[in-house]
C-alpha cells in the first residue's frame, strides 16, 4: 500500500513537472513572438509559471477544508481576484528587478500589464471554479456513501433483532412443553433439555457466520424436529429431500426453522393422526429454492399466534435482498406449501 502510494505521487509530480515545462516554453514563444529576446522571455516565463503554481497551490489547499456556501458563493470570485493581484504585480516587479534592461522592452511590459491580468484572473477564476465543483462533488459522494452506510447499519440492526426474537420464539414454546413433561415423563423432558441445549449451542455458534450450507441447516433442522419429536411424540414426522450437489449452496441462518415451525403447529392444530410434513431443497436456476408442505385442513380453523414467523422470514428476504418475491405460500384443500428462493451471493 505504501509502496503503490509513493508510486501514485511520483506520477503526480512527472504530470506537474511536464505540464510546468510546457506552459513555460509556450509562454516563452509566446512572448518571443511580440518581440522580447530569448533570454528575457524565458525568465518571464519562469517567473510568471512559479508564482502561478503558487497560486494554484493555495487555492487548491484552500478549498480542500473548506468549501463555500451559498451565502460565501462570492468567495469563489474574490479570492481569485485578490490572488490575481497579488500574482500581476509581483511577477512585474520580479521580472523588473531580476532581469537586466538589455533583455526586455519595459513598452511592451506595460502595454500588457493589463492584458496579462486579465488571463491571469480567468485561469485563477476557471481552476477556483473547478475546484469548488469537484468539492461539492466529493461531498455528495461522502453524502451518499453515508446515506449507503447508515442504512446497512439500520438493515443489519433488524436483522439482528429479528433473530434475537426468533429465537425466543421456539425456546418459549419448548420450555413450556419441557414444563409440562417434568411431571408426567420426566426422561423425555430431560432429553428434551439436552436437545435443546444442543439446539440452543449451535445457534450461538452461527450467529457471527450469517450464511451457512445446505448440509450444515439441514443438521440444524434434523435437530430441532428431534426436539419437536419429543414434544408431539410419534405423531409427528418430517422428511428431508435434498437434490444431489446442493449440498455446498448457502442460505442465511433461522430462515428455514422459523417456516419449518410454522408448518408443525399449523398441521397438528385440528388434525389427529400422524402428521407428515415433507422439506425439499433443490437447486432452481442459479438459486436455491426450499419447499415445506405440510397437511392442513381450513375447515378446523388455525392455530392461535401472530403469524411471526412468515412475516419474520418475509422481512429478513427484503432487508437481505431488497426484494419482496422470494417468499410464496398456496393453501389447497389439504395442504399448505411454502416456496422459499435463496439467490446465491457468489
Amino acid at each position: 500500500m505504501f509502496l503503490q502510494f509513493i508510486r501514485h505521487q511520483k506520477k503526480a509530480w512527472i504530470k506537474l513537472i511536464a505540464i510546468s515545462i510546457t506552459w513555460t516554453s509556450l509562454c516563452t514563444l509566446l512572448l518571443m513572438h511580440y518581440g522580447l529576446n530569448l533570454e528575457g522571455a524565458l525568465l518571464d516565463s519562469i517567473i510568471f509559471s512559479l508564482l502561478f503554481l503558487l497560486g494554484f497551490m493555495l487555492l487548491e489547499n484552500i478549498f480542500r477544508f473548506y468549501i463555500p456556501t451559498k451565502g460565501n458563493k462570492i468567495l469563489v470570485f474574490i479570492l481569485p481576484l485578490f490572488l490575481s493581484v497579488i500574482v500581476l504585480y509581483s511577477g512585474d516587479f520580479l521580472v523588473k528587478w531580476t532581469i537586466p534592461d538589455a533583455l526586455i522592452n519595459t513598452d511592451f511590459l506595460h502595454s500588457i500589464f493589463v492584458v496579462r491580468g486579465f488571463i491571469i484572473l480567468l485561469i485563477f477564476t476557471a481552476y477556483s471554479l473547478m475546484l469548488n465543483f469537484q468539492g461539492k462533488l466529493e461531498e455528495q459522494v461522502a453524502a451518499e456513501d453515508r446515506e449507503v452506510k447508515m442504512q446497512q447499519m439500520v438493515k443489519e440492526s433488524e436483522l439482528y433483532q429479528l433473530r434475537q426474537q426468533l429465537q425466543p420464539h421456539f425456546l418459549f414454546n419448548s420450555l413450556n412443553s419441557i414444563s409440562a413433561l417434568v411431571k408426567m415423563q420426566p426422561d423425555k423432558a430431560r432429553e428434551m433439555v439436552l436437545q435443546l441445549s444442543d439446539f440452543l449451542r449451535g445457534t450461538i455458534q452461527k450467529e457471527a457466520n450469517k450464511w451457512i450450507t445446505v448440509q450444515e441447516e439441514i443438521s440444524f433442522l434434523k435437530l430441532f424436529t428431534d426436539i419437536e419429536k419429543v414434544r408431539f411424540g410419534h405423531r409427528l414426522q418430517v422428511n428431508f429431500k435434498v437434490e444431489s450437489g446442493i449440498e455446498e449452496m448457502k442460505l442465511p441462518h433461522l430462515m428455514v426453522q422459523p417456516l419449518l415451525e410454522n408448518a408443525i403447529k399449523h398441521s397438528l392444530y385440528g388434525l389427529t393422526g400422524e402428521v407428515i410434513i415433507q422439506v425439499d431443497f433443490r437447486k432452481r436456476e442459479k438459486n436455491l429454492e426450499i419447499i415445506i408442505t405440510n397437511p392442513f385442513d381450513p375447515k378446523a380453523g388455525q392455530a392461535k399466534g401472530s403469524g411471526f414467523g412468515l412475516e419474520a422470514v418475509r422481512r429478513r428476504l427484503f432487508l437481505i435482498f431488497g426484494r419482496y418475491d422470494l417468499l410464496k405460500t398456496n393453501a389447497s384443500a389439504q395442504q399448505f406449501t411454502v416456496e422459499l428462493l435463496i439467490p446465491q451471493l457468489s
